[in-house]
């Protein structure tokens, strides 16, 4: 009985770790969206053309907020 409680406790430790590491990394991925996005409204300089910019922009923050949604998804199903 006591291995049963170890695994799942270990198992719910691992679950959440990946739930933070989601809404870390998507928090990370929409916020160098966001830069690339409106870079020139934040005086930064970047060395791509404005199309590649904003193409990979939206690109990340899309991923990005799809990694806070699993996240979120993840952190519903342990709770």
């Amino acid at each position: 009985m006591e291995r049963q409680d170890y695994e799942r406790k270990k198992a719910r430790q691992q679950g959440m770790a990946r739930t933070i590491y989601d809404f870390g990394m998507g928090i990370l991925w929409t916020v160098v969206g966001a830069v690339m996005l409106f870079h020139e409204k934040f005086g930064i300089h970047i060395n791509f053309d404005n199309l590649l910019a904003n193409i990979f922009g939206g690109s990340s923050m899309l991923y990005g907020l799809f990694r806070i949604y699993r996240g979120y998804k993840s952190f519903q199903q342990g709770s």
